[in-house]
């Protein structure tokens, strides 16, 4: 039987109705400006709480004039570049790190601190998209198959993904991603819809270079015999605000579980070697009996248990981890542009290396230390 590993909201976008003040707006101007000239997103810090963060060259589809990114244990807001309180110029997306070291509630005050912090001027705020993932450790053998999954509908279908005919037949879809032989990932439904995915979440987080996932699941990196897939139910606002009228904060924590249970209604993953002629006759996978389970309780407690630090301890060695896998080949590079034996590498090149760093360190206000700002500013959310 699949074992539950994590449960969680993986991604959380919320708009606002209200607007930044004219000093934080300006503080963003000059930031994006500066930006476009260094070619570096700028650390800058706004507001009465002095809230941190980078701001990039670029704004937002959505007419978001600007960027602000409080770290990849924060969220990224996007503003429009208008104090006119009466419009929706204020949007913000909670970053997966965050929502996996904190709980719903958690992160709803934290939005709500981190806004008054800025200095915004909040009227409402509307939901806009809700993720919610569950990843399960999946017995030996294990392999997806896209004939197995259907869409549930109260009159009999023909097909496995809708009802004969009806305008709504290609939202069930699926889309497939292989590699080599094996099926890695299964997508049903279009976005800002309704969708869910199942996918290889162990691959993922190895492509993804999100090595925290694998602290969340108490499960090493290199260990191949743990085989980690990931259900993932998403809502956008035409399923959240058209079909469920799901708008504030308020509605979102009373509707949301009934939200994602229904979909798992709709849209199935059945039993191995099942004839689909009468979708209300097929037996649900183990898989999807476990899905309906997780989605039973309530969706708002559910977090990984790791804490905030733990997380940033992951994410600090893995760039541990890359900077000496640079620093090794530059190194190992340079040794073959000078064109050195073996034995001069073995008795005194670490030895250079190390010389000639020490002398560009102490050069107050030189190369390294330029080097050494950017990256400060870069890494800021990492200290």
């Amino acid at each position: 039987m699949p074992e539950l590993l994590y449960a969680g909201f993986d991604t959380l976008e919320v708009s606002f109705q209200g607007a930044l003040k004219s000093e934080s707006l300006e503080i963003l101007r000059n930031a994006k400006d500066e930006a476009a000239k260094t070619r570096e997103d700028q650390l800058i810090e706004i507001g009465p709480g002095k809230v941190d963060g980078h701001v990039p060259a670029h704004g937002m589809t959505g007419g978001y004039a600007f960027v602000f990114d409080t770290g990849f244990m924060g969220e990224q807001w996007t503003f429009m570049d208008s104090e006119d309180t009466s419009r929706w110029n204020i949007a913000v997306k909670v970053r997966a790190a965050n929502l996996a070291a904190h709980s719903y509630q958690e992160i709803k005050e934290r939005i709500q601190q981190r806004s008054a912090d800025m200095g915004c001027i909040v009227l409402q705020e509307s939901i806009r998209r809700a993720d919610f993932a569950m990843d399960f450790l999946m017995p030996e053998g294990f392999e997806l198959n896209q004939d197995q999954v259907v869409a549930h509908s109260h009159s009999k279908v023909s097909s496995h993904w809708g009802e004969k005919g009806a305008v709504s037949e290609k939202q069930y879809h699926p889309s497939t991603v292989f590699r080599g032989r094996k099926l890695e990932s299964i997508t049903i439904g279009k976005m800002p819809g309704r969708q869910v995915i199942i996918y290889n979440k162990r691959k993922a987080a190895i492509e993804k270079q999100t090595p925290f996932w694998f602290k969340v699941w108490n499960i090493a990196p290199k260990d191949t015999t743990k085989h980690v897939w990931r259900v993932e139910f998403r809502a956008g606002k035409k399923e959240l605000k058209e079909k469920y009228n799901l708008r504030s904060f308020r509605d979102f924590e009373d509707s949301i579980g009934d939200v994602f249970v229904n979909t798992a209604e709709k849209v199935r993953y059945i039993d191995d070697g099942q004839v689909v002629s009468n979708v209300s006759r097929t037996l649900p996978h183990p898989l999807w009996i476990a899905v309906k389970t997780t989605l039973e309780h309530n969706l708002l407690e559910y977090r990984s248990g790791l804490l905030p630090g733990q997380l940033k301890e992951v994410l600090r060695k893995q760039q541990e981890d890359i900077y000496w896998q640079q620093i090794q080949g530059n190194v190992a590079g340079l040794a073959v542009v000078k064109a050195l034996s073996d034995q001069e590498m073995k008795t005194n090149y670490a030895r250079k290396v190390s010389t000639n760093l020490e002398r560009l360190i102490n050069v107050e206000g030189g190369r390294f230390w330029e080097s050494y700002n950017r990256a400060r500013s870069r890494l800021y959310f990492l200290e």
